[in-house]
């Protein structure tokens, strides 16, 4: 931890030949920091940025996967599972919120390997060639509740033009492009922030489902990472 004193200049003050060779000499003899006293412990989290309440980053857990599949293949939400290996981070004991302030941050990261069978309908709505992707957190009594906001990502390529005087309807070459040409290989993103439960909060895990099987069969799986970790305040 740093433990030079770089102490402030004062507004509209200059600052004497005297003060400045103490600081230089402090960060000879010591460290320096982004902290205005340059010893708080807070240094790293966001307070050299701020004079309002300080943050502290605490809690963190880490999920990581890089060679296993999971096939996804259900129109209702499923833990995504690595050959076995859910992907989830557990608390033990419980995160619990120092105050009403205090925020569990969730970032998720997951490639698309390949996508099963498609089959688009003659006029497609605009999200059965959809996956979706969703946070999920269990609480200190054992109840799982998702987080507020879904992802949803397309397997295709595929827009629907509508026949028009001027604009004529090119869907049927784009339906047979996306059929032939599905998205592999993509990487997809989601991000949550949790709220201090009273119960407090047990496991965070990551759950994926289809829009219909009818359309998309698969999605397949692979390299995946999940961390999470409390800002407190």
């Amino acid at each position: 931890m740093s433990t030079a004193k770089t102490p402030a200049n004062i507004a509209g003050e200059t600052t004497s030949a005297a003060a400045t060779t103490t600081v230089y000499t402090n960060i000879t003899n010591a460290s320096a920091a982004l902290d205005s006293s340059n010893s708080q412990t807070e240094w790293v989290s966001g307070a050299h940025i701020t004079t309002a309440t300080q943050v502290f980053h605490t809690d963190p857990k880490v999920f990581t996967n890089s060679s296993a599949q999971f096939v996804l293949n259900t129109a209702t939400y499923t833990v995504v599972d690595f050959a076995g290996t859910p992907m989830r981070v557990t608390y033990g004991p419980v995160l619990l919120a120092d105050n009403g302030g205090d925020r569990l941050r969730v970032h998720a990261d997951i490639n698309v390997d390949s996508v099963g069978q498609i089959s688009l309908p003659a006029d497609m709505t605009s999200d059965q060639d959809c996956f979706f992707l969703q946070l999920w957190y269990r609480d200190g009594t054992g109840a799982y509740f998702p987080f507020a906001s879904e992802w949803g990502y397309s397997v295709t390529n595929y827009t629907d033009y509508p026949t028009t005087a001027v604009n004529p309807d090119y869907s049927t070459d784009l339906r047979a492009y996306a059929l032939t040409h599905p998205r592999r290989r993509f990487c997809c993103s989601v991000t949550g922030f949790l709220n201090g439960q009273v119960s407090g909060i047990d496991r965070i895990e990551l759950r994926a489902r289809l829009d219909t099987v009818a359309t998309v069969a698969s999605v397949t799986f692979e390299e995946a990472t999940l961390t999470t970790f409390m800002v407190r305040n």
